[in-house]
């Protein structure tokens, strides 16, 4: 077979990708452009930036945009013109528009990156039952769905009756391809712009601060982590960095009165990486269910261990982090405190194995191999 072409829906504006979401979707179609011709659909607003897929910023920008039947007749005339081979839909949301593949013979498949009826259900919408329906839906009707996690096919396949063997794994992703050298100097002028003293441990935690997960990890940091590293560190010679844009007014003044127990918030950051490569240990407190916590694949991407809760591992192969992801069990706060200041003793790089699991390029590949022979 000739090289695919192949058409993405990404209905959010794309580019430039903040969340780990974007990120994730952003890299990996970057990634999958270069085995296929790769056209990509997003909202209005997207930059258009250097990458090897030609972006198409065209959705309009609506409270309804996922299920107007305005940016379904948008697609279609795109799909009409393009003439794909496939179209992946990057979100389980929108696969209503699973019936284009009846209108035009084009096969649809879905890029699932949470159980969505999951995430709505954990975080108390009382509508989750309506989107496991839609969901149910959109799974049955697709060629094949892609998920991030194993645990999250199992619950596909389970939950949705789904055939395992139109179930494929894509999981989340970093750029590296190997160990990145780290330029010198770079802590001192990182830390700096903070105040705070290179010589300082740093305990990182970081995300997009107005989501719910995120703010449950930000109210354990602060009255459950804090006041125990404080007692483990004798108070002194550390600092809790938090990274991360979108944050209330609420915390931001919460913030202000926190400085005395050694946590600084540093804001949004341009470059999230050298800011992971300028801490010591890198902290997931996450007890919020779905997908993989994104976060921890970059922070060992850049050589740094991180302490997580079980929860905030899940999906995540263990076997290929060497030494980098010590697992806590959840709400075990006590023993989450030691197990950072533990992590600043630990030695050895991140191993060759994770990088060729987690690089975007090998997950493009294995990617566009599956499409191949599902088509």
């Amino acid at each position: 077979m000739d090289q695919l072409k192949i058409l993405s829906i990404a209905p959010e504006p794309l580019c430039p990708p903040v969340s780990g979401d974007q990120k994730g979707v952003f890299g990996y179609l970057n990634a999958l452009g270069q085995f296929a011709n790769l056209t990509v659909i997003t909202g209005v607003g997207s930059t258009i930036p250097e990458c090897s897929f030609e972006l198409r910023p065209i959705v309009p920008r609506s409270a309804f945009r996922r299920i107007s039947r305005v940016n379904y007749k948008i697609i279609y005339d795109q799909v009409i013109e393009l003439k794909p081979d496939l179209i992946i839909l990057e979100q389980p949301v929108l696969g209503w528009m699973g019936t284009l593949s009846k209108k035009t013979g084009v096969p649809v498949f879905i890029h699932a990156i949470n159980i969505e009826y999951l995430r709505s259900m954990a975080t108390g919408k009382w509508w989750w039952p309506a989107m496991f329906e839609w969901e149910r839906f959109a799974m049955k009707i697709a060629k094949g769905a892609f998920f991030t996690t194993d645990q999250d096919r199992q619950i596909a396949i389970n939950k949705f009756s789904l055939s395992p063997d139109k179930c494929h794994l894509k999981p989340y992703g970093i750029e590296q391809t190997e160990l990145q050298p780290v330029a010198a100097g770079e802590r001192a002028t990182v830390l700096g712009r903070h105040g705070i003293d290179p010589n300082d441990k740093i305990f990182m935690f970081f995300g997009v601060l107005k989501y719910l997960p995120s703010i449950e990890s930000l109210s354990i940091i602060i009255d459950e982590i804090a006041p125990r590293l404080q007692k483990l560190m004798g108070g002194t010679g550390y600092k809790i960095l938090i990274c991360g844009g979108g944050l209330s007014k609420e915390y931001q003044s919460r913030f202000n009165d926190l400085k005395r127990n050694n946590i600084v918030y540093a804001g949004f950051v341009d470059d999230i990486n050298e800011y992971i490569r300028s801490s010591d240990v890198v902290m997931n407190p996450a007890l919020q269910s779905g997908g993989i916590k994104s976060k921890v694949i970059e922070a060992i991407g850049q050589n740094r261990p991180v302490v997580s809760t079980s929860m905030g591992a899940i999906g995540i192969d263990t076997t290929v982090c060497g030494s980098k992801l010590q697992v806590v069990v959840d709400n075990n706060w006590d023993m989450f405190a030691s197990s950072l200041v533990g992590a600043l003793s630990l030695t050895g790089d991140t191993p060759q194995a994770f990088y060729d699991k987690y690089s975007w390029q090998g997950i493009a590949r294995n990617m566009y191999e599956t499409l191949k022979k599902s088509i």
